[in-house]
């Protein structure tokens, strides 16, 4: 079954139902159309078994509509599954489905499609028709990211595209960034300091040119802080950063900044720090109210 073959079956199945069932959640003017265009994206050309495009119906019919419930926000959360990664994922998707109006959903939590195509190996769809239906009809996502290697990886890769970076929010631990805080005090400086010291991406003298630079920028601002204070400030932090701290390629990096120059990617250290990120987040989310008002289509 080609592409467009596929598409037309399962829309023309929810146009069907969307008019059997009025105001209800297919009937929704441009659901189908969305569904399409999902789907376009994740088949890109690839044939699938006629008898798939049933599975895939009955997939989109029962996990679309926990998304789009009315007066709820939804959230899809991507991170790590591995080892005690997982811990922060969880935390993420907690943090987040805390008011009562939220839904937060893992994209590993969601039943498998069932396709035939992998004849009982991996499915080489599953996570493509899975990633772009569900990031099209959540209303934000959010990814956490620890570390430069796995599955996620690939999820950052697939969020910096439109449509869903423009309602994507990433949290790299221990990323140290262009940093955006205004110098008003000899804090600011220092958190600026900070991630100027730690980018993966700037050598020591390059490191040496911004940090000059910085102490130059907050005396024109009035900032009183002297280049043996923020050495010793610098020597104390480098002391304290833990091993483990992660480090990011290069490719990394560009795609945390682009969330970065648009306000979207926020750092976290410890786990305290992660739960008040995440709750910024949601503070910031409204619930989406779509009523049909049309008594006709009670």
């Amino acid at each position: 079954m080609t592409v467009s073959q596929i598409i037309t079956n399962v829309v023309g199945t929810l146009i069907i139902q969307r008019n059997q069932l009025g105001s209800k959640y297919m009937a929704k003017s441009d659901h189908y159309k969305r569904v399409h265009a999902a789907l376009n994206r994740a088949l890109n050309g690839i044939t699938f078994p006629s008898e798939d495009y049933t599975r895939l119906r009955t997939w989109v019919n029962e996990e679309l509509p926990q998304l789009q419930a009315a007066g709820y926000t939804s959230y899809m959360v991507f991170g790590s599954y591995r080892g005690t990664y997982h811990e922060s994922l969880r935390i993420v998707q907690y943090e987040l489905a805390k008011p009562a109006t939220v839904t937060a959903v893992v994209l590993g939590d969601t039943p498998e499609l069932g396709l035939t195509l992998g004849n009982g190996r991996t499915d080489p769809f599953e996570f493509t028709l899975k990633f772009h239906l569900l990031t099209e009809f959540a209303d934000q996502n959010v990814g956490i990211y620890e570390k430069d290697s796995g599955g996620e990886a690939v999820e950052l890769a697939l969020l910096n595209q439109e449509p869903c970076f423009s309602k994507t929010t990433v949290l790299p631990r221990d990323y140290y960034g262009i940093g955006t805080t205004p110098l008003e005090s000899e804090a600011d400086v220092k958190e600026t300091a900070r991630h100027i010291a730690f980018a993966d991406d700037l050598d020591a003298d390059a490191k040496k040119a911004e940090l000059r630079g910085l102490l130059q920028t907050a005396r024109d601002n009035g900032v009183a802080v002297t280049e043996h204070q923020l050495t010793e400030f610098l020597d104390d932090e480098l002391a304290k950063r833990g091993r483990d701290d992660p480090t990011y390629s290069w490719v990394h990096l560009a795609l945390f900044r682009h969330f970065e120059e648009v306000n979207r990617c926020q750092t976290w250290h410890r786990e305290d720090d992660l739960r008040t990120v995440v709750g910024t987040i949601s503070a910031e989310s409204s619930p989406r109210w779509d009523v049909d008002l049309n008594p006709e289509n009670r």
